[in-house]
């Protein structure tokens, strides 16, 4: 087993390091935190308690990593930050456990790369192969799902999800719901046109591309907000992809939540169930 730690370095007893693991200068490891095998940590990083991150992840100096939350409710509980494999997170990022109220976990999945100066916050989801630019935050319990991009400076409200393959662009007030396969921009956001680069960046057929982009503009185009009757009209195609019905589904969830974010609604409704 090999491991590189420099003599500056303080690590914990109780934390657990993986095979050849590399530790810079001036580095901080705290209790029952976890390096997987291959994990570098350049100078002046610190992983607090119970900080998981995964294999050949990559964090860069002045990161802080597994932070208690920012959150006037949490009470000390003993929650979570799960980092997955091949991450690279940048230098003065920020990311925070999770809250004993929102599931106890933190947590940013593989592949992604979390750049200078992002705040990622208490109970956040961050999918597979999310690219987060320079200085964009993110408040607590967001979803940002697979594929996402957001660009700098973004701010994102609590509780807000970004779709499968979309687009934020920078300096973006996110305060709603952001759909899957759409570019959204501005203050406040709003959709502006399908995220073609994205999409043909992944290798999605032309005629899918095509069905995805006339179901936008059936959806943001017209006068009103999306109408219930034009979601049933695009579901009701004979060979309508998955990708429209996931568009059309995700656009329906969006309209029955909380100012228009779903995960908003979740909450009020489980803490009807506490009160209850």
């Amino acid at each position: 087993m090999s491991r590189r730690i420099h003599p500056t370095a303080i690590i914990d007893e109780r934390a657990r390091l993986g095979e050849d693991v590399e530790v810079g200068a001036y580095c901080v490891v705290g209790p029952d935190a976890a390096l997987g095998d291959g994990v570098v940590l350049h100078n002046h990083v610190t992983v607090m308690d119970r900080t998981v991150i995964g294999s050949e992840s990559v964090v860069y100096p002045y990161a802080v990593l597994g932070a208690e939350p920012q959150d006037l409710k949490y009470a000390g509980g003993e929650t979570r930050l799960t980092i997955g494999e091949r991450v690279r997170i940048r230098e003065h990022a920020t990311v925070h456990r999770g809250t004993e109220l929102g599931g106890g976990e933190t947590r940013i999945g593989n592949d992604c790369l979390i750049m200078v100066g992002v705040h990622v916050a208490h109970d956040c989801i961050i999918e597979d192969e999310v690219v987060i630019a320079n200085g964009t935050m993110l408040g607590g319990h967001c979803l940002v799902e697979f594929g996402a991009g957001i660009g700098g400076g973004a701010g994102l409200h609590h509780f807000t999800t970004v779709g499968t393959l979309a687009f934020v662009g920078g300096m973006a007030r996110v305060s709603k719901d952001v759909p899957p396969y759409v570019v959204c921009q501005g203050d406040p956001a709003e959709p502006r046109k399908l995220n073609t680069t994205a999409l043909m960046r992944r290798r999605l057929p032309v005629d899918l591309i095509d069905q995805l982009r006339d179901a936008f503009k059936r959806l943001y185009r017209s006068p009103e907000l999306p109408s219930q009757a034009t979601i049933e009209s695009l579901r009701a195609g004979p060979r309508t992809p998955r990708e429209v019905h996931r568009l059309c589904d995700f656009v329906e969830r969006t309209q029955s939540g909380t100012f228009g974010r779903q995960r908003e609604a979740d909450r009020n409704a489980n803490a009807d169930d506490r009160v209850g």
